[in-house]
């Protein structure tokens, strides 16, 4: 249980900080905001199409927010990101009998709370203690065909299997809304996965580094945490934001993944009210969760059209 201890210890102090400096008017401190959106891209070919004929339908949804509050030299920022996406294709088995196939193409949730304290002469400067939280929300398979062509699929993947959760203590540098970087001298991430049956579907012994009957493997080792966010104004608003989260293994030398990375990117295009085209790009570099001699680097990105809504 010792890991659930320190894994907790930011939530805990947070919360004697708010009831020691809590004050009575607090709701009006928060800052809140957000947005939602779903994108619809559809393409097709004719039957006598050269290059083998498709018919697909992409549907992406997504859902951003954040409630920050600030009072005295106290901050907490919280931010909630989840993104979930499927592309649907009609395909042809080796007898010609037509069948969909139905994949997922994004799927994340992604959830981070900080609470800092400034200095009295750099209030830009704090320190803070934080966590975060990193897993998917549906099963995730991999794809193969059987002796008649058709798409048969393996699970390979669940909600919090695998996921991670990631605490830290350390030092944080705001000069402005729009940006920050931080670095946690200690910082403790668990890999989780929760899901035994999961084993035996892949027919391993290890799944992410965490080996079969242990549930949960745990690291110590130094954060990194940058964001930036920016609006421009052109002929329509352009909203960017960027996000990088670094977690570096106290034994990096002799460990199989020295540098655990993950950027998040996402690019609006405000068309009109509630149209716009919007970019989003989720890259992680883990080599626990890649095979030996497989690109560590994973990508999943969406350039879609469609409804917004800001909160």
């Amino acid at each position: 249980m010792g890991f659930l201890s320190i894994s907790l210890l930011p939530a805990i102090v947070l919360s004697a900080v708010q009831d020691s400096a809590k004050p009575a008017d607090s709701l009006n401190f928060w800052r809140k905001g957000g947005e939602a959106g779903i994108n619809a891209a559809f393409s097709g070919t004719s039957p006598n199409w050269s290059g083998g004929s498709s018919n697909n339908i992409a549907i992406n949804t997504y859902f951003n927010a954040f409630a920050n509050r600030t009072w005295d030299h106290s901050s907490w920022d919280n931010t909630l990101k989840i993104s979930l996406g499927a592309i649907s294709s009609k395909l042809k088995d080796n007898l010609g009998n037509d069948y969909r196939s139905t994949k997922k193409n994004m799927d994340n949730l992604f959830f981070d709370s900080k609470y800092g304290y400034s200095f009295e002469k750099l209030r830009w400067l704090s320190g803070y203690g934080g966590l975060n939280i990193q897993t998917q929300l549906l099963r995730g398979f991999t794809y193969g065909r059987d002796a008649n062509g058709k798409e048969i699929r393996n699970q390979v993947s669940s909600f919090l299997s695998q996921g991670s959760l990631m605490s830290a203590i350390g030092l944080e540098a705001k000069p402005s809304d729009r940006f920050f970087a931080r670095l946690a001298l200690f910082s403790l991430k668990q890999t989780f996965l929760l899901n035994q049956r999961l084993y035996t579907l892949r027919n391993t012994q290890t799944i992410a580094g965490v080996n079969k009957g242990d549930f949960v493997r745990s690291e110590s080792g130094f954060q990194i945490q940058t964001g930036l966010k920016r609006t421009i104004t052109l002929s329509k608003q352009v909203h960017i934001t960027a996000n990088y989260l670094g977690f570096i293994p106290y034994n990096f030398r002799k460990n199989i993944s020295p540098l655990d990375s993950r950027i998040d990117m996402a690019v609006n295009l405000k068309l009109a009210r509630f149209l716009n085209i919007n970019y989003t790009l989720i890259s992680i570099f883990d080599k626990n969760l890649s095979r030996p001699g497989e690109n560590a680097w994973q990508n999943s990105w969406v350039l879609g059209f469609g409804f917004y809504y800001q909160l």
